[in-house]
């Protein structure tokens, strides 16, 4: 959830296997890892969260996220949207296509 919205659901396993949205993506990066090198740096997400009391009509991890598209800057939150077998995220980007 981000901003009292679901913006990914699907299977523990798949969502931590490949997340799809880009702050379950972030969220994921900032943790750390025991498959990964001691000393491996976190990335942390950048920017600050909404005010949800004057909450934006766009998303609201706009302000924040990597891979923003036009599309984001101008449309209210897209619906919930299957992008796996059973895996589901609110967002118009398709991550698997722009991973950084």
């Amino acid at each position: 959830m981000y901003a009292g919205r679901i913006v990914e659901s699907g299977a523990c396993k798949d969502i931590f296997r490949a997340p799809r949205h880009p702050y379950t993506i972030g969220l994921l990066r900032c943790v750390p890892r025991l498959d990964e090198a001691v000393g491996t740096k976190l990335v942390p997400i950048r920017g600050l969260p909404p005010n949800l009391i004057n909450m934006p009509k766009t998303c609201a991890f706009l302000p924040r996220c990597p891979y923003a598209i036009e599309k984001c800057k101008v449309e209210p939150w897209p619906d919930l949207r299957l992008v796996g077998n059973q895996q589901y995220i609110r967002c118009y980007v398709n991550t698997e296509e722009v991973k950084k």
